[in-house]
Formats: structure tokens, C-alpha cells, sequence
């Protein structure tokens, strides 16, 4: 080779490294990122999940709640230790609430896949007390192809008083919109917007009453219970139409109404004798397999309910209404809050009414109790940032002739040593009693997303057993190899007399809340 021809090469082979060499310093180009896009297909609020194509939407809210003569809840004081009324109890109770929703959606072949989840987490304060704090699931449900699965609101709630409507806690709504309830159900679209569920809810109790010991019906406290565990869910089939006018819709309930067993005196009474309360003056016993129990049976509710758009008296202007009837199924018919009264006025004055399922005696077959219930409400917008709800409901529950008779020999007009719950009603023995709740919100929203308001009510007790008397003595009885106080009188309410009067209460709560990115 020539020289001429090795300088040549050389010199191509030192370019050729040299520009490896700078190749390999150069920086290598960067993946594209992947930006966060806003997803349409269901509304505002939703944005693709990077790398996916399902869709997220966060949300939630603040709540400060402050009430007086309410429970931590925003119940108002009609019940329990609270329905003292006295000097020993606390009036002035809060609330606060921080809620987180997600909800993810998916497009699949067989409709959209939906997940939705919401917590709450809140701080209730009543009593001079820090408060504590409680996570509660509100929602955990999969909606896919027409099933839901999971934690959610029931599909037969028709028409309840909620949230969108006031701040004190009604007690007479069949509703599970704030904490939802455990089901399964199917829904068929029917087109023009009317739907068809058939599903399963987590049962809805109240007390189902043995009368035969005394001890069963106390003031201050539900009665004593001897339902038997949960043998399967309640059952229920809905119809709604849901258009631009507002909803209508209507549910049919079944309902297990199954007893535990009839009780027997305690040793020394001897033998066992499980048909009836035992010699005057025993004490009675615990349940036991060998009494056996009276025959199951099932209960049922109707309930339907709508709401209306009224846009031409006022902007947001709404009117709801609902009607709802059970025989054994207080939990519908009366309500889901609904508690046993024990409201005492100025004086010696006590309302009182006792909420069951069903109640029997030793021996006897169960006696269905049936409830119902009235509502309404109308809101009306002043301007599109001010509005004022009005509310009120009635509940009815009574006890048919069977039942009044347990009543009779076993809660009325008895001695102090068999009816230890309640002594010596003495008087009318009717156990039949109503429940009123009324009220009106005004709530300012003084910028999106923001509200200020004021709930004042006031709940009435007609009550069971008017103008009869019943000595509420405070006195111990024998327990289950120990010794059970059974409380008579609630708060700093004193041992003695007390006639059965008819008693209201006012309540009130202030609310603040701020929502973000919620429905």
C-alpha cells in the first residue's frame, strides 16, 4: 500500500471513532410522558387512570355539625338517657365529618363496569367529652351488566327525608342514603326511564319481645330482644321511573321474623315449666332449647314515595311525599332510626312508646306489630343561593288485641316481683303510640361548593299508656348467675310515680360544609 493510501485510512478510521465516541455522549431521546386526560363519557370530574381506560373521579366533603338537644348523631333528645330532660344530660353535642369518594368507571361489552367507593370519618362530641373518632364505610359497591354487589343506598328506598332536605336526623325515614347497607340486587332497564330491581338487603330489625319476664319493656332503653339470628336477608322487588318532571317509585319488602326460645323460671322452681311466667313472685328465667320457640314467621312492607320538580314557583322549588305500611317489619313502617320513646316533661309526666317487630309470650305464637308512616317536604329557592325547606312525617305503631293482651298480664297492672322493667302500670293498658316530626332548614350557599345553614325542629310523643300511671322503683333484679340493675328512670330522674302524658322537644342544629368534586 502506498503511503499516500495509509494516511487516508488512518485518518477515515480516527473520524470514525471520534464520532462513535461523540454518538455515545449525546443524550439518549426521552420516552413521551404520559399527561392525565379529562375522560367525558360520564360527566364532569372524571379523567383517565395513565396507562388505562378507565376513568376516576375524586370527591368528598368537610361537615361541621352543631346542635342543641340533640344526641352526637343530631338526634333529637327523645329517647334513651337523652330523653331525661334533666340537669344530668348533655343538649349541646357536634359532629364533624371528612368524606372521600372514589369512583371508577370502565367501558366492557356488557355495559360500564363501576366501582365506587366513600368513607367517612367523624369526630362526635356530646357531654363535655373530646369525642371519638369513627371511620364508617358508606360506600364499597361493583355495579356491572345490571348487578350491583356490595356496600351501597338500597334500591327500595323510595322517599325519605334526607339530607337534601334538612340536618336533624329524621327518625321515621326508611333510608339507608348516608351509610348504605349490604345487598345484592339486579336491575332491568325498561326504557323511558323506568327500572325493575329485584334484591337483597342486610336485615332491618327491631326488637322481637318476649313479654314473659318482666324485665322485657324498661324506660330509657329498647326492649329486650330474643330475635333469633339472621336466617337470610331481607328481600325486596322496586319499580321507579326517574324523568325530567322528578322520580316515582314503589318497593314491596319480606321481612324474617323468627324468635329464639321460651324462657323457664330459675332453680330452685322446679320442674321446668316453659308454658308460662312461673309461680307469683319467681323470678324468670333464661332461654333454654327444651322450652322450644313459637313458629317463625315472616313480616312485609309496602312503601311508596316520588318527588317533583316545581321550577315555575321558585329556582330549585321541589315537593316530596311518601307513604309507607308494614306488619312485622317496624323497620320500614316506622323507620330505620326510629327508637323506643321515653321523653319525660316538667314534673312526674313520662311519654313512652315501645318499637318492635313482634312480641309473645311464653307458649304463644308471635304477634306482629304494624307501623306506618306519612311524609312530606317541600323546599323553595328565594334565589339560586338561598332556600328554605319545610318537613314533617307522622308514624303510627300498634298492637293488635292479642298482643294488648300480654300487655295486660304481663306489663300492666302486675306486682313489682314479676315486672321488674316497668312497675305497676296502673290504668289504661293500651301500648299503642304515635311519633311527629316537623321542621324547616334555610341553608345559604354563599359560593359553589360552600353551605351554611340552620335546621330547627320539633318532635312529639303521643304516648303509649295515656293517662295511666307506673311506679318506676329503680329496684335490682336476679340476673343470669349475677345480679342486672335495670334501669326505670333515665338521667337524674327520681324513683317514684309517673303518669303517662303526651311530651314534645325543640331541636336545633348549625351546619357548615364544604364539598369538592362530589356529586
Amino acid at each position: 500500500m502506498k503511503p499516500f493510501q495509509r494516511v487516508l485510512l488512518g485518518s477515515a478510521a480516527g473520524l470514525v471513532a471520534v464520532s462513535g465516541a461523540q454518538a455515545a455522549d449525546l443524550p439518549v431521546k426521552a420516552r413521551p410522558v404520559e399527561y392525565v386526560k379529562i375522560c367525558s363519557l360520564y360527566g364532569e370530574g372524571y379523567y383517565y387512570i395513565p396507562g388505562t381506560d378507565t376513568c376516576l373521579k375524586w370527591g368528598g366533603y368537610a361537615r361541621a355539625d352543631y346542635g342543641w338537644n340533640v344526641a352526637g348523631s343530631m338526634t333529637p333528645a327523645y329517647s334513651g338517657t337523652q330523653g331525661a330532660q334533666d340537669r344530668s344530660v348533655a343538649q349541646y353535642a357536634t359532629r364533624h365529618r371528612a368524606n372521600f369518594t372514589a369512583d371508577a368507571r370502565t367501558q366492557t361489552p356488557y355495559g360500564t363496569l363501576r366501582t365506587l367507593l366513600s368513607i367517612h370519618i367523624e369526630n362526635v362530641s356530646a357531654f363535655n367529652t373530646a369525642g371519638t373518632v369513627n371511620p364508617v364505610l358508606s360506600r364499597a359497591l361493583i355495579q356491572w351488566a345490571g348487578f350491583t354487589f356490595g356496600h351501597a343506598q338500597s334500591y327500595q328506598d323510595t322517599f325519605a327525608i334526607n339530607d337534601s332536605w334538612h340536618y336533624l336526623q329524621q327518625q321515621n325515614n326508611s333510608d339507608t342514603a348516608a351509610n348504605g347497607t349490604n345487598q345484592i340486587a339486579y336491575t332491568w332497564e325498561l326504557g323511558n326511564g323506568m327500572t325493575l330491581t329485584l334484591g337483597a338487603d342486610e336485615s332491618r330489625r327491631k326488637s322481637l319481645a318476649n313479654l314473659t319476664p318482666g324485665s322485657t319493656i324498661i324506660v330509657g332503653a329498647e326492649p329486650t330482644t330474643d330475635v333469633q339470628g339472621q336466617k337470610w336477608p331481607d328481600v325486596h322487588l322496586d319499580f321507579k321511573v326517574d324523568q325530567v318532571w322528578g322520580y316515582w317509585a314503589t318497593s314491596v319488602v319480606g321481612h324474617d321474623v323468627s324468635a329464639q326460645y321460651y324462657v323457664a323460671p330459675r332453680t330452685p322452681i322446679a320442674p321446668i315449666v316453659c308454658s308460662g311466667p312461673g309461680p307469683t313472685g319467681a323470678p324468670i328465667g333464661d332461654p333454654i332449647t327444651s322450652c322450644g320457640h313459637p313458629d317463625d314467621k315472616i313480616g312485609w312492607a309496602i312503601q311508596t314515595g316520588g318527588e317533583f320538580k316545581l321550577p315555575w314557583l321558585g329556582p330549585g322549588d321541589r315537593f316530596g311525599w311518601g307513604v309507607r305500611y308494614a306488619v312485622g317489619a317496624s323497620g320500614y313502617g316506622a323507620g330505620t332510626n326510629v327508637s323506643t320513646a321515653s321523653l319525660f316533661g316538667s314534673g312526674n309526666f313520662l311519654a313512652f312508646g315501645a318499637i318492635t317487630d313482634g312480641v309473645f309470650i311464653n307458649g304463644s305464637d308471635i304477634e306482629l306489630t304494624t307501623s306506618w308512616t306519612l311524609q312530606g317536604a317541600y323546599e323553595h329557592g328565594w334565589t339560586p343561593n338561598f332556600k328554605t325547606s319545610w318537613y314533617g312525617s307522622y308514624t303510627r305503631i300498634s298492637y293488635n288485641d292479642t298482643a294488648k293482651g300480654f300487655f295486660l298480664t304481663n306489663v300492666c297492672n302486675t306486682v313489682a316481683a314479676t315486672n321488674p322493667g316497668i312497675n305497676t302500670i296502673v290504668g289504661n293498658c293500651n301500648p299503642d303510640w304515635s311519633f311527629i316530626q316537623v321542621g324547616s332548614r334555610t341553608q345559604w350557599t354563599p359560593v359553589p361548593g360552600f353551605i351554611l345553614g340552620v335546621d330547627v325542629g320539633y318532635v312529639r310523643i303521643l304516648t303509649a299508656f295515656d293517662g295511666s300511671t307506673a311506679n318506676l322503683s329503680g329496684v335490682s333484679v336476679a340476673g343470669s348467675g349475677a345480679i342486672t340493675a335495670v334501669t326505670r328512670v333515665s338521667g337524674a330522674r327520681p324513683a317514684g310515680v309517673y303518669t303517662f302524658d303526651d311530651q314534645g322537644i325543640w331541636s336545633a342544629v348549625f351546619r357548615a360544609q364544604r364539598n369538592f368534586n362530589a356529586e
